[in-house]
């Protein structure tokens, strides 16, 4: 049995902690146990089902720009080192944990894969965080990879990229589908279109409460829900005043963080998606996993994730008009909504498989420890 370490830097992401969940379902059935260093607990560790007694915490996996803190960097680096004793591979579950896994890994003397969900815009965040130095890489879609190589000037010979599309155990997600909807927020004869995920400038829940604006002027019942909680409050006071503005107070409803939000995200109409750029959102793949009818953004992997008006609609980026249009097409053919999720969820069930993603991910560390030795 070989043994991983896996770090992420960002405990409080539910998506890449359900990732995580998956990997260690299914690791013993692939020759590997998992250990986890997180930048710091956070209670969504153990609601994603990893073992308590493999996790272990190390606050220098959060990197400062400041200089007093990147001079820890190889104290840290050590204490990664010391967690891994026995180890045969890191693996960082996000680029931003990669360089102390670079560092500690050459002292370890064990390879190190970096999966790359990133998507940035501006090739000198891949450089920052020391991409250029990877031998083994896993992008969760072809875009993404593409972007990584396009800011690096291509791989360095010898690197070993692949993509591996995320998977869904469906089956779990519908039993936690079923559980019953956070009071008050599923409204049934009432038309409700709704996003999910952090509600951050990268997603854009802006657009969506622009776009509402004009849904409403065409069928005034509709609401929408924006399902999680803003990490920035500066945006949340924006987008709120916005909501103000458009007269929209009594349209539009944020849930907060939900530890299940899958029974709310069932009973949308429309499952909305209008990310300015998005590698390979889970968001989606849960919601193909639900049959929901989506509109989506397209940009990043989401073109590979659906294909435009078969199983799903997609719209050009930060085009609040455009949206609108799609949104009101789709809420008047309750047919179409129908047809083109029960399509999503057969892309999903077909392409995008449970066992494509653990054989991909472990593949990859299989691979890394032979060409490393």
């Amino acid at each position: 049995m070989r043994r991983a370490v896996v770090t992420l830097a960002h405990p409080a992401h539910a998506g890449m902690l359900r990732a995580l969940g998956l990997l260690e379902q299914a690791a013993a059935a692939h020759g590997w146990t998992l250990d986890y260093v997180l930048a710091a607990p956070d209670p969504l560790v153990a609601a994603a089902g990893l073992p308590a007694g493999r996790v272990a915490y190390l606050s220098g996996l959060r990197r400062s720009r400041r200089w007093p803190a990147r001079l820890r960097l190889l104290v840290a680096a050590l204490g990664l080192a010391r967690r891994a004793r026995g180890a045969d591979l890191f693996y960082s579950a996000t680029l931003s944990s990669f360089p102390l896994c670079l560092v500690a890994g050459r002292l370890r003397r064990i390879p190190r894969v970096v999966h790359v969900y990133s998507s940035y815009a501006d090739g000198a965040s891949y450089r920052k965080h020391l991409l250029g130095h990877a031998r083994d890489l896993i992008a969760p879609s072809a875009d993404s990879l593409a972007l990584a190589r396009r800011a690096l000037g291509d791989f360095r010979p010898g690197t070993r990229a692949r993509v591996v599309y995320n998977g869904m155990d469906v089956a779990r997600l519908a039993r936690e589908a079923a559980a019953p909807a956070a009071p008050g927020l599923v409204a049934n004869g009432v038309p409700t279109i709704g996003m999910v995920g952090n509600l951050d400038e990268r997603k854009n829940p802006a657009l969506l409460v622009e776009a509402l604006a004009a849904v409403r002027a065409v069928l005034p019942d509709v609401r929408a829900l924006l399902i999680g909680a803003f990490p920035d409050a500066a945006y949340a006071a924006r987008v709120d005043r916005r909501v103000a503005a458009l007269g929209l107070r009594d349209a539009v409803t944020v849930s907060g963080f939900l530890t299940n939000p899958f029974p709310v995200v069932r009973a949308l109409d429309v499952l909305v998606h209008p990310a300015r750029r998005d590698p390979f959102p889970l968001a989606l793949l849960e919601g193909m996993a639900l049959g929901r009818p989506i509109v989506a953004a397209a940009v990043g992997g989401i073109p590979e994730m659906l294909v435009d008006g078969e199983c799903g609609v997609l719209v050009p980026p930060d085009d609040a008009a455009a949206l609108a249009r799609a949104l009101v097409e789709l809420l008047r053919d309750p047919g179409r909504r129908a047809r083109l999720g029960a399509a999503a969820y057969q892309r999903l069930v077909t392409r995008f498989t449970l066992d494509g993603f653990t054989d991909g991910v472990f593949t990859a560390f299989d691979e890394a420890v032979t060409a490393y030795g």
